[in-house]
């Protein structure tokens, strides 16, 4: 199979830090340069610390509901973590939404976690006129799945701005548990996990359900600056690059097959060369 002219990315990017640049850069995007202040990079390197020691988190937002005509189907509020699956030079539009931080993996990490692409429906969400997703919302009995729905856009306008991010989801399953590949870090017997927990603000805590850690399919980090970059690369105080090692160092099946091969590392600015 050549892989010459691959439609789709190999790599599904979750993006954070939006709450870091509302706070400390609000207006980064109306330069045609991505920087990051002082405040920002020490809050960015505490984010891309924890990302690499503890795991991406899944989190909880509120229960919703899918609007028929003349009736609703509630959609249980289920702990999840997104991705998107996208040109490395479409980054910046998607920082500017979700944050400057973006953590890759390869798609085996989603699909082990029982994740997969969601099923886009039209138009919006209190007008989707889709037949199939009305059935599975009328028929299924597990209605958390109905998290892998999501309307084609944000609003009435006609943009497909959220069909354009091709988003992939995992969301909670017991399984995942059981097999270790999220940790509940409210419990106890998780030491390290609960510890960075107790650490976390009120609001934090309210927020995180979850920590799913990396493996060896770990395979792309998207800085926020070429600052940033350097900060991460070059200061060995923050510890990134002996958590990256930590992680291509486990034996487990992705390290296998991509035989410990380290994350590509780029700065969102370089993004638009891809």
């Amino acid at each position: 199979m050549s892989y010459d002219y691959a439609i789709h990315s190999d790599f599904l990017i979750h993006w954070t830090g939006k709450d870091i640049d509302a706070q400390y850069d609000q207006r980064w995007y109306e330069s045609d340069k991505s920087e990051t202040s002082k405040n920002c990079n020490v809050e960015y390197v505490k984010r891309l610390q924890n990302i690499l020691k503890y795991g991406l988190w899944l989190t909880g937002e509120h229960e919703d509901a899918l609007i028929f005509d003349g009736y609703n189907v509630a959609i249980p509020d289920i702990p999840k973590t997104c991705f998107t699956e996208l040109k490395i030079s479409e980054s910046r539009k998607h920082a500017r939404l979700y944050g400057r931080l973006g953590i890759g993996v390869k798609r085996p990490f989603v699909l082990t976690r029982y994740g997969r692409p969601v099923s886009y429906y039209g138009f919006n969400r209190d007008n989707n006129n889709d037949k199939f997703l009305e059935i599975c919302a009328n028929d299924l009995s597990d209605k958390k799945i109905l998290n892998f729905f999501k309307p084609m856009n944000s609003s009435k306008v006609l943009n497909y701005d959220f069909y354009a991010e091709s988003e992939w989801r995992i969301i909670f399953f017991e399984e995942l548990l059981s097999k270790k590949l999220i940790i509940d870090p409210r419990d106890p017997n998780n030491k390290d996990e609960n510890k960075f927990f107790n650490s976390l603000l009120p609001g934090e805590q309210v927020k995180l359900k979850y920590l799913m850690p990396l493996d060896g399919w770990f395979a792309m980090i998207i800085y926020p600056s070429l600052e940033f970059k350097n900060i991460a690369q070059q200061n060995s105080t923050h510890n990134i690059h002996a958590e990256v090692k930590n992680i291509k160092s486990k034996k487990d099946h992705g390290n296998a097959v991509e035989k410990g091969n380290w994350p590509i590392e780029i700065d969102l600015d370089a993004c638009r060369n891809f």
